[in-house]
């Protein structure tokens, strides 16, 4: 039985049939009540009913760009938080790498039974993002932004929080500050180098291209970063991941450069070896249980025909002992 099946018997309007299945306050009690009474006679179920009285359903979780040496450890617990909270739910979860998928988006979807999607680890170059574009399944992006009746977007405030790293080394006395980005084809890092440009702007402080270094979201790419800036005279370096600012730190005390009494660093994601590094390393925290949890919340909604979404999770400063005030230093030859 549909909703205009009880409106043609009960002899109301579609809408108003609608609206009293939904608790809304502009119907009477009264015909709330008959409604209710009817629809629950008849065996009618609301589309929350109809997706909850499933047995199971099928999701997967589909992750890119992960190895041993990246930010594996950020992708798969997040896959692991979404995991959760679907299974908690009755939702199976397969979790399965962007190469797993050898047909097109929609028909690995059909082939495989699943009902919606969250995926993670994407950049710009991914054959896959742009097949999203017509996806026909619902399906949520972990930090990238895209438009679409079938797709939901969840990421961090990246520049935001950025910015205020920017402030609190300007507020130690760091105006000489470097960036370590984590690749160029990445949402998730062009847009914390956006937030680096602009806490600089906010806090009066002259932008210098050659304070940036283009490397990747891995230990050794701030290994190498340190070779690069041990000849500049910068202060301080904010880097687009922790895996980066711990190798950083590595390479430029390997280069008899002491972190933070000659160099300040920061990191983004607050991994678990982020505290226990020496020195423990200044970050930005990511609710990964919240990101996850919100994922499989978006999903669902799209799954019971509600409008997709985007959520943007702030991220938290926390502060330790890889930042210190600013001490003048010159370029080692």
């Amino acid at each position: 039985m549909k909703i205009k099946d009880i409106a043609k018997e009960l002899h109301l309007s579609v809408s108003t049939v609608s609206k009293a299945l939904n608790g809304a306050f502009d119907v009477s009690k009264e015909t709330k009540q008959m409604v209710l009474a009817y629809a629950k006679e008849h065996g009618y179920k609301s589309r929350d009913e109809r997706l909850t009285a499933k047995t199971l359903r099928r999701l997967c979780f589909i992750f890119d760009n992960v190895n041993s040496t990246n930010q594996s450890s950020i992708i798969m617990s997040l896959g692991l938080a979404f995991s959760y909270y679907a299974r908690k739910n009755n939702f199976e979860v397969i979790q399965t790498p962007i190469e797993s998928i050898t047909s097109s988006y929609n028909d690995f979807m059909k082939e495989n039974n699943f009902d919606g999607a969250f995926i993670a680890g994407l950049n710009y170059k991914s054959p896959l993002l742009m097949e999203l574009k017509n996806a026909a399944y619902p399906t949520v992006l972990y930090d990238n932004i895209m438009l679409g009746d079938m797709i939901a977007t969840i990421h961090n405030e990246n520049i935001n929080t950025i910015a205020k790293v920017i402030e609190l080394l300007k507020q130690q006395g760091h105006t000489k500050i470097g960036f370590i980005h984590g690749d160029k084809n990445s949402f998730v890092s062009n847009e914390r180098f956006a937030g680096y440009i602009i806490g600089q702007v906010m806090n009066d402080m002259e932008y210098h291209p050659e304070y940036v270094y283009f490397g990747e979201f891995t230990e050794q790419s701030g290994l190498e970063a340190a070779s690069y800036f041990m000849h500049t005279d910068i202060t301080a370096i904010v880097c687009a991941s922790d895996l980066i600012a711990i190798g950083l730190i590595r390479g430029l005390e390997a280069n008899g450069i002491k972190v933070p009494e000659d160099i300040s660093v920061t990191g983004y994601d607050d991994l678990d070896i982020s505290k226990y590094v020496k020195p423990a390393l200044t970050t930005i925290r990511q609710d990964l249980d919240l990101i996850g949890e919100k994922a499989f919340v978006l999903l669902t909604n799209i799954l019971m025909n509600r409008s997709s979404q985007r959520i943007v999770i702030s991220g938290e400063l926390m502060v330790r002992d890889s930042i210190a005030p600013m001490k003048p230093r010159n370029k080692k030859q």
